[in-house]
């Protein structure tokens, strides 16, 4: 008996997709194409840097749009860096504004990236500056379960 071929076998080709995309594809009803092609659209967001030196991982997120720290939260648990919170638009909506294009994203936003190396939490540092969320951490065994202050440049 020949053994049913999966639909989604193609998908897995394309060179920009990873395991998250394959993963989310998992709570999708199909035959919608509308939900795959959707996710297709949205790509990941916020867009992250990792990058690693000999004695440091620096996260470098572009979340321009920020009007406060509280705006972001950054968790440390272990290897995983999660960085969630809310874009909201700074323009005003009066009756008599109409917004004719929108590409800038708003909206809630969640991310959750593995690091490279092991850190220290204790030694991070979070700046946000002209849109850029960049977070430091020196390289060594970290904690578990921390959440930095980020400080907030205008």
């Amino acid at each position: 008996m020949a053994r049913e071929r999966d639909p989604l076998d193609a998908l897995k080709n394309i060179p920009y997709l990873d395991e998250d995309f394959f993963k989310d594809l998992a709570g999708i009803e199909l035959p919608d194409p509308t939900g795959i092609l959707g996710r297709l659209g949205r790509g990941k967001w916020p867009p992250v840097d990792v990058v690693e030196t000999a004695g440091e991982v620096i996260v470098t997120a572009a979340i321009p749009g920020l009007h406060q720290a509280g705006d972001v939260r950054v968790e440390l648990n272990g290897s995983t860096l999660r960085l969630e919170g809310e874009v909201t638009s700074g323009l005003q909506l009066l009756p008599v504004v109409k917004v004719h294009q929108q590409e800038r994203k708003q909206g809630k936003f969640s991310r959750t990236l593995t690091l490279p190396a092991a850190v220290n939490s204790k030694s991070a540092r979070a700046t946000y500056q002209r849109g850029l969320l960049e977070i430091r951490f020196l390289k060594q065994a970290g904690t578990q379960g921390e959440t930095l202050t980020i400080e907030f440049f205008k």
